[in-house]
């Protein structure tokens, strides 16, 4: 598990900050297995799977969505996964697969990891959104 460094040293060093953040990734990428896009489109319909888009509101707007995924934006995945929480998003439940994407796949490890912390067990990187689209799978406007 990694250790946040001291508050006084992250303030008066950016680099410092730098060094946390990409071994929060690392951490991240190591926690949460990345899922190929072909291996994905054959879950996408099999009942027991969520695709998460962790974007933000304006990038699902600009770009739309993974076709049937759930919208919870990286800074509020706490909230949405909690099930006891008044913001718990019905689809997005423990016992389902979770497949999550974003830009480029930092914010999708990040979120993953934080769903393994609150409990959940089968939880997948697909990387960017970009990759899906240009694969030909399917994408829908919010």
């Amino acid at each position: 598990m990694i250790r946040r460094p001291p508050r006084s040293t992250l303030s008066s060093s950016s680099a410092a900050s730098d060094v946390y953040k990409r071994q929060m990734l690392d951490d991240a990428n190591q926690r949460v297995p990345k899922v190929e896009v072909n291996q994905a489109m054959e879950w996408m319909n099999d009942g027991n799977t969520v695709f998460v888009d962790v974007r933000s509101k304006d990038a699902v707007r600009d770009s739309g969505l993974v076709r049937g995924a759930v919208h919870a934006e990286r800074g509020m995945i706490e909230f949405f996964a909690d099930q006891e929480h008044a913001l718990g998003k019905p689809e997005l439940k423990p016992a389902k697969r979770v497949v999550l994407y974003c830009a480029a796949g930092g914010q999708a490890a990040l979120a993953g990891a934080t769903l393994l912390d609150m409990g959940y067990e089968n939880v997948h990187n697909l990387g960017s959104f970009q990759g899906w689209k240009d694969a030909g799978g399917e994408v829908e406007n919010p």
